[in-house]
């Protein structure tokens, strides 16, 4: 091997430099020097800050500050702050909380200091303090609690009546236990009716807010406390609890737990509802709205079941006494059989906010077609077509229209990004990410996102996929409810993984990456509270079989989390799949994430469009799942084929009778 030369055998003669040259190589390695250094400076800021974090978590404060003044411009620096503030809050001036609050403003740490603070306050009685120092239009309902609860001590009753009567209101659940002085004074003012405590009861126990509902029944009368405690337990054991209804005089409030009942009864076990039904009609003489509400869930469940009996139930339920649940299932039963005017009749009859869905304007458009009003369907069709969605790329399918949406240019965002990248906020999730704590990471995230405006969730969501974080991307887009943001929901990742897998196992490329986006949106690290694992979410069990059958050993979870093992046997399952139910993706998707052995049980008495099949199987999820799927991958095949991408509509086949 050649050696390098001595210094003795260069050349005798000095080596001259001109001055710009020279300048540049110095400023050169004077930046790399000075990079090297701020990045050996940044890790021992690194260890310093994990070091003082466990000072303070032992309390041992007093070997915390030696490390201070090296931190100061860490972007973390804060959380020690906090940290600090929390063990040492009762000691604290108003003047350095609200030094801390104005100074990390939109935090998860100034929502905690503020609480922390007003607690302290209301101990102190200093409700003046309280509503001085405490922001009137913060989200978390504790703080509005303890807001009202001041006025109404500080003697500015109206005030106080207002917010407790209004936080009572709009509360779904239970309310935190911090409010439970606020709802002690509006009970001693006399602000609470009976009416008002049953209608909180009425909230309470269908979400199963049993001991709150019954804390609340003791300001009620006996008869009432009694039929709470009748109402927890119809809740809980529907047959037997409906058994002791039945023995009680007829009232209003007995017949909405009888209701209820039914009701429930139905959701566990539709066999056993319907004879209990029978029983109650015989003993009770119930509205019609209470009639037409339990009739709609007992025709839900049938219709569930693709009975036609459910379709007839719920055509002889008054329009106006059937729930809108009742008219969704009404609506997917017509749809299957092809009954359109009954179709437009259930479309027509649902409350207005489930009739705008994207899903009944096209099933009303699909259903005025079929009736010849072909103008009024197209306009609606029209309507949809604009949309990256399952429904918006059948609708442009019906007009012959291209895809508009996948087309469009990107926007530009890098002044909003640029401006993001400066903000303490985002400096910190980036050390957060950086410190692998992505659970804190994504609590600074999604905290400041509730102060941003559309265009800057979208410049954050880009942020984030610059930053190698694509899922965080996707979540960050949801939080705008706009799915037409293509470019940012839909990145194509893992593609070599992809190819190679769609290659040996005959499926497209597109639908892996469809699949593995609505399984995991890339979170390689993904485990569902089932267990499934992974890209494309594999339960270990079938992992463990595909494996066998490609010669695999499949060891456990850490291995079933592997991308490149994920992907393989996910994309191997789903090539069996496709095989089973001959090259019918939309069956083949159902089956990927139902369950094979359901799909036979789905099949319909005679051959329907695919459409028809896809929105009326009867698993919500699965329903959903084989939509967003079969969306997904007409996106990716428009992404990765350019101009050759196909139209969704040519990918679903009729399904016929098993």
């Amino acid at each position: 091997m050649k050696q390098f030369q001595s210094q003795s055998n260069f050349p005798k003669r000095p080596v001259w430099f001109s001055a710009p040259l020279l300048g540049a190589a110095l400023l050169v390695f004077g930046a790399s020097v000075g990079a090297e250094e701020s990045a050996s400076r940044l890790e021992q800021q690194r260890k310093s800050f994990l070091q003082a974090e466990a000072y303070i978590e032992d309390d041992e404060l007093d070997k915390v500050k030696p490390l201070l003044p090296a931190l100061k411009n860490y972007p973390l620096y804060p959380w020690l702050e906090y940290e600090f503030l929390l063990k040492n809050i009762d000691k604290k001036a108003d003047h350095e909380l609200l030094d801390f609050v104005e100074r990390y403003p939109n935090s998860v740490m100034s929502d905690r200091v503020y609480l922390r603070w007003a607690q302290r306050l209301k101990r102190m009685n200093d409700w003046s303090a309280l509503l001085k120092f405490m922001p009137e239009d913060h989200e978390l309902t504790s703080l509005q609690c303890l807001r009202a609860e001041a006025h109404l001590v500080s003697g500015e009753t109206q005030a106080g009546l207002e917010q407790g009567k209004r936080i009572w209101a709009e509360a779904s659940g239970a309310l935190p236990e911090r409010c439970d002085s606020l709802v002690l004074k509006l009970q001693n003012k006399g602000v609470l009716s009976a009416s008002d405590y049953w209608q909180r009861i009425e909230q309470l126990i269908p979400g199963n807010h049993i001991t709150a509902a019954k804390t609340l029944a003791k300001n009620l009368s006996e008869d009432d406390r009694d039929l709470v405690d009748l109402w927890a337990q119809v809740r809980k054991n529907p047959k037997s609890g409906l058994k002791k209804a039945f023995k009680r005089e007829n009232s209003d409030k007995l017949r909405q737990i009888i209701v209820f009942g039914i009701k429930r009864a139905a959701d566990k076990k539709l066999s056993t509802a319907k004879p209990l039904w029978v029983t109650a009609q015989s003993k009770f003489s119930f509205t019609q709205a209470e009639h037409g509400d339990v009739e709609s869930t007992i025709g839900m469940w049938e219709a569930w079941r693709h009975s036609e009996d459910g379709l007839q139930r719920l055509k002889n339920i008054p329009a106006e006494h059937r729930s809108d649940t009742g008219n969704v299932w009404m609506a997917r039963m017509a749809l299957r059989t092809g009954q359109w005017q009954v179709l437009a009749d259930a479309v027509e009859a649902m409350g207005e906010d489930e009739a705008k869905r994207d899903i009944w304007q096209y099933w009303k458009a699909r259903a005025l077609s079929e009736l010849g009003k072909k103008a009024p369907a197209n306009s609606l069709f029209t309507g949809l077509a604009g949309n990256t969605t399952f429904y918006g790329f059948l609708a442009a399918d019906r007009l012959g229209e291209p895809y508009a949406k996948l087309k469009a240019p990107l926007p530009d965002r890098g002044l909003r990004i640029a401006g993001l990248k400066k903000t303490a906020a985002v400096k910190r999730w980036q050390e957060w990410m950086a410190l692998g704590n992505t659970a804190r990471a994504r609590k600074e995230w999604f905290r400041t996102l509730k102060a941003m405006d559309k265009d800057g969730m979208l410049a954050a969501a880009e942020l984030a996929t610059q930053e190698g974080d694509a899922n965080l991307a996707i979540w960050t887009v949801s939080r705008t409810k706009d799915w037409n943001i293509v470019d940012l929901r839909f990145p194509v990742l893992y593609s070599d993984l992809v190819q190679e897998n769609a290659r040996s196992q005959g499926v497209q490329p597109e639908w892996i990456l469809g699949v593995m986006r609505r399984e995991s949106a890339f979170n390689a690290d993904a485990e569902s509270h089932v267990k499934a694992l992974g890209l494309m979410q594999l339960m270990p069990a079938t992992a463990r079989d595909v494996g066998r059958k490609l010669g695999m050993k499949v060891s456990g979870k850490e291995e079933i989390l592997q991308p490149s093992t994920n992907v393989q046997l996910g994309s191997a399952y789903l090539s069996s799949m496709l095989g089973r139910f001959d090259g019918d993706y939309a069956r083949a998707t159902a089956a990927y994430n139902a369950g094979p052995h359901r799909i036979p049980k789905w099949a319909p008495d005679e051959t329907i469009a695919a459409d028809q099949w896809v929105e009326s199987i009867p698993f919500k999820e699965t329903r959903r799942y084989v939509r967003a799927v079969m969306a997904y991958t007409t996106i990716y095949d428009h992404k990765l084929n350019a101009e050759k991408g196909g139209r969704l509509s040519n990918r679903l086949k009729p399904i016929r009778q098993e």
